[in-house]
C-alpha cells in the first residue's frame, strides 16, 4: 500500500460542488437554452434568448465573485470557467448565424479562437505543468462579446416595433460583429506569448 489515504467521496463532492462551480456549470446548461430560443427565428425567441444569455453572463460574474469571497479558487475552476465561456459563445454565435441574424461565416473567428485556446494552448501549457488562468484580454473579449450579443438579441425586438430603425441598426451590428471578431482573435496573442515563455523556461 502507498500509505496515502484516499480522500472520502463526500469531501470530494463538497470540494467539487462549490457555489462558484455551480454557477460555472449553469453556464454550460444555459448554452443550449439560448441556442433553442435563437433557432426559433422569431423576435420573441431572440428576446427570451437574450435574457437567458444575460443570465449566463451573470453566472460568469457570480462564479468569480464567490470563488474569491469564499476562498474557493481552484484549478478546477480555472479550467472550467473559461471552458464554459468558450462553449457558451461558440454555441450562441453559431446558433444566431443559423437563425439568419448574420451570415454563418461571421461566427468563424469566434469558433477558431476558442478551439485554438482550448484544444492547443491550454493542453500544451498543462503538459508543461502550467495553468493558464484567464487574463485581462480574455476578460475583455468576454465583455465585448457579451455586449454585442445583447445588442443582436434586442435588435429584432426593437425593429419589430420600430421598423424604420432597421436601415441603420442592422449595418451597425454587422460592423460591431466584425470588431468583436477582431478583438477575439487578438485576445489570443497574450496566451501564445505565455505559452512560448513556458516552453522556453522548460527547455
Amino acid at each position: 500500500m502507498s500509505g496515502i489515504a484516499a480522500e472520502p467521496a463526500p469531501r470530494l463532492a463538497l470540494r467539487f460542488w462549490t457555489l462558484a462551480n455551480v454557477f460555472t456549470f449553469a453556464r454550460f446548461a444555459l448554452a443550449p437554452v439560448c441556442a433553442y430560443c435563437f433557432l426559433q427565428g422569431t423576435y420573441w425567441g431572440l428576446w427570451v434568448g437574450g435574457w437567458a444569455g444575460g443570465l449566463a453572463m451573470f453566472t460568469d460574474f457570480c462564479d468569480g465573485y464567490f470563488a474569491r469571497r469564499q476562498k474557493q479558487v481552484s484549478d478546477l475552476g480555472k479550467i472550467f470557467d473559461p471552458l464554459a465561456d468558450a462553449i457558451f459563445f461558440i454555441v450562441v454565435w453559431v446558433a444566431l448565424g443559423l437563425a439568419g441574424a448574420y451570415p454563418i461565416w461571421f461566427a468563424l473567428p469566434f469558433v477558431v479562437r476558442e478551439f485554438v485556446q482550448h484544444v492547443y494552448i491550454r493542453p500544451t501549457a498543462g503538459a508543461l505543468g502550467i495553468m493558464l488562468a484567464a487574463n485581462f484580454w480574455g476578460k475583455l473579449k468576454t465583455l465585448v462579446q457579451t455586449l454585442v450579443l445583447i445588442a443582436l438579441c434586442w435588435q429584432e425586438f426593437f425593429i419589430h416595433y420600430w421598423p424604420s430603425i432597421a436601415s441603420w441598426v442592422k449595418p451597425l451590428n454587422m460592423v460591431l460583429i466584425g470588431i468583436t471578431g477582431l478583438v477575439s482573435l487578438l485576445s489570443i496573442i497574450p496566451y501564445f506569448k505565455s505559452l512560448r515563455e513556458a516552453q522556453r523556461a522548460s527547455a
